[in-house]
């Protein structure tokens, strides 16, 4: 029995990944996380909303045409003026006019760049919440792979760890070993089934995770795939994220919306002209049978002379946010610089983990292959061989877990470099 565990502990961990010809890969759950998000959705209904709001403001500058009228049933009475007695009326107003803005001070230019610039916003949330969503299901997939191979361990150990419990309690009986070696053996064996337990409910948290972020539950997965490609150096990757970080673009274009409105608080003081053109029919007004027809073309302007503080308060709240957007825009910096330093550090912190517990585990099997012959002969008691057995499962588990992490330290580094592609 312990032959068969020693040889499947000895089976390079990249073997047991083997997944059947249907299993689902990697590129197959960042689409199906893609296309379930409910925040990716809200971002795609924001970048609508925001082209909505350019298509309006652009709108502005177009001429505007209105109609607008009334008709009525009532009674006049002149108190005999003119000679006209009471009489019974149906007035009736009718007003045809058009009207395009000449001059807006520089109203509807900053509107509109406000409006363009409020676009690129949206359009940079949405590639922010892409990328998050891009790793957030790369690191579902990696922990189900590893949270499933831990378990099937376990599993196989506490079987192991039950068959040997049920043999030191033999030879108990049997006079062959002492009641503390088979107390031991017990508690090796609760101790592998805590382990299971442990593992089948990380198990459950990892498809439940899974199934939340694609829609579906995780069926069969394949291997972990290779790393991608990831910047080449630490400047690489600063100089990259500078350009291409949607974070950063979105505090930086939150920078240019704020000059927007500055300049739109600064127009409010302008005049405003506009081109006008209206046409009239009134009817039964002022008299009975009373008819008039008008039609008048001309320029139309207002300049508010003093608006009581108005305009220099809205002046001031424009600097107020272009300076908070310069600000936020600073530490939006700093805070990607930090974060490109700590995923460029853990990346090559995962390198290492994966080298040092490959060696490890390596290590941990060639012990359990000695303790197993030493054990054979009588050299080694039959505790020692537990105990290899439950190292060289922590060893895998171990390794399992670091490649998982690397490969979701490699796609939060491209990441935070801006380097996602859906």
């Amino acid at each position: 029995m312990r032959r068969l565990l020693a040889q499947n502990l000895l089976i390079p961990a990249v073997l047991l990944l083997a997944p059947a010809a249907s299993a689902q890969d990697l590129t197959t759950t960042i689409a199906d996380a893609l296309s379930h998000s409910p925040s990716l959705a809200q971002a795609q209904s924001e970048e609508a909303v925001a082209k909505a709001r350019f298509d309006a403001a652009r709108a502005e500058r177009n001429p505007q045409g209105l109609v607008q009228g009334q008709i009525g049933y009532g009674r006049i009475d002149n108190g005999g003026f003119f000679g006209i007695g009471p009489k019974n009326v149906t007035p009736l107003a009718v007003q045809v006019g058009a009207e395009m803005p000449l001059f807006t001070g520089g109203r509807l230019a900053a509107a509109q760049d406000q409006a363009r610039d409020g676009v690129e916003l949206a359009t940079l949330g949405m590639a922010d919440a892409r990328s998050r969503i891009m790793v957030g299901a790369v690191a579902a997939y990696a922990e189900v792979l590893t949270a499933r191979q831990i378990e099937a361990r376990f599993r196989h150990l506490t079987g192991e760890l039950a068959e040997v419990e049920r043999q030191a309690c033999l030879r108990f009986k049997a006079g062959e070993i002492p009641a503390s070696e088979r107390a031991a053996a017990t508690a090796r064996r609760a101790e592998g089934e805590a382990g299971l337990a442990n593992a089948e409910g990380r198990r459950v948290s990892a498809e439940a995770q899974y199934r939340r972020l694609t829609g579906h539950d995780a069926s069969e997965l394949a291997p972990l795939p290779a790393l991608p490609e990831v910047p080449a150096t630490l400047d690489e990757a600063m100089d990259a994220a500078h350009h291409a970080n949607p974070t950063l673009a979105q505090a930086e274009k939150s920078i240019d919306i704020a000059k927007a409105g500055k300049r739109a608080a600064k127009a409010d003081a302008m005049p405003t002209l506009g081109a006008f053109a209206e046409a009239s029919h009134t009817r039964d007004q002022f008299f009975p049978d009373y008819r008039a027809d008008a039609v008048s073309v001309g320029i139309r302007g207002r300049w508010v002379l003093w608006s009581g503080g108005r305009n220099a308060a809205k002046r001031d709240e424009a600097d107020a946010h272009l300076d908070a957007s310069e600000a936020r825009a600073r530490e939006a910096r700093d805070q990607l610089d930090s974060a490109i330093i700590s995923a460029w550090t853990g990346l090559k912190t995962a390198h290492r983990m994966v080298s040092a517990s490959a060696a490890r585990s390596a290590a941990t099997a060639e012990a359990l292959r000695s303790t197993q012959l030493e054990a054979k002969v009588g050299a080694k008691p039959t505790l020692a061989v537990l105990d290899a057995e439950r190292e060289a499962i922590a060893a895998q588990a171990a390794e399992i877990e670091a490649q998982g992490q690397r490969l979701i330290a490699a796609w939060q580094l491209n990441a935070l470099a801006g380097r996602l592609n859906p």
